[in-house]
Formats: structure tokens, C-alpha cells, sequence
């Protein structure tokens, strides 16, 4: 899904990363903070009801550029989380990229049945990031 209709932000993403394993989130953040920059504000959920619940708060105003699920999530799954991206308003546009250890068909398959833009092999590298948010016009280098 190309999100075209989302205007992506000049300066400092902010980015939802929805992440339970304090080894993934660490190498996460870091690589996020090295393709989209220091400035960029990472919001961290570590369980699926957390990433829903701030989903379906979201505004227009504070929605985030970017989000990142892991499929498997204690108190739910990231399919449920993106489900939720997906079908709550402010964020429905909102790129969401999968970042999974699986990469069973079924759940590839899934992830992009449910609207996800991309989906990425763990541990998120800063090629793979990189090169999807540049297909789908989030960075112009």
C-alpha cells in the first residue's frame, strides 16, 4: 500500500513502534534514529492492547508518520494492531510497516491483506528501512 494521500514530514518523523522485546526495540530505535534522524520521536507500545488503545486515540494533529508492528505481541497480535491502524481514521493513512521474525506465507500474506505497506525481516536494518520508505516516497535519498 502506497500512501499517497499522507504528507510525510520534513523534519522529525514520529514514529509508533509497537515492540515487546527490549533487544528488538533497542535495535529499532537506533536504526530509526539513523535513517530518520535524532529529531525523530519514537513512541514505544510493548504489548498489542497498549499499540491499539494509543491507535484510537490519535488525532490528525498527533497521529504518527510511521508505524512499526511485530506480529507476535503479548495481550493480542500485530494483526489486531494493524487492523486497528487501519480502520481508525487519523490513522488510515499512516504507512505501517510489519517488522517480524515470521515470514511464514500466511502471515506475509496477512500483514498486506490487513494494509500493511511493508513487511521486514528482524532485526530492522537501516537498508530495509531505507529503501521502503524511499518506495513509497517518505525519503528522497
Amino acid at each position: 500500500m502506497i500512501c499517497e494521500e499522507f504528507a510525510f514530514p520534513e523534519f522529525g518523523f514520529r514514529v509508533l513502534l509497537v515492540e515487546d522485546n527490549p533487544d528488538h526495540v533497542f535495535v529499532a530505535m537506533t536504526v530509526i534514529k539513523q535513517v530518520l534522524g535524532n529529531s525523530s520521536e519514537v513512541i514505544v507500545a510493548v504489548n498489542a492492547a497498549e499499540a491499539i488503545d494509543l491507535v484510537q486515540h490519535f488525532t490528525p494533529h498527533d497521529r504518527p508518520d510511521l508505524i512499526l508492528i511485530d506480529l507476535r505481541l503479548p495481550l493480542g497480535n500485530g494483526f489486531a494492531v494493524l487492523e486497528a491502524a487501519r480502520t481508525h481514521e487519523a490513522s488510515s493513512g499512516v504507512p505501517v510497516f510489519v517488522v517480524t521474525s515470521s515470514m511464514f506465507d500466511r502471515d506475509v500474506a496477512m500483514s498486506y491483506e490487513l494494509g500493511a505497506s511493508a513487511v521486514l525481516n528482524k532485526p530492522l536494518s537501516r537498508a530495509a528501512l531505507r529503501e521502503e520508505l524511499k518506495r513509497i516516497g517518505a525519503l528522497r535519498q
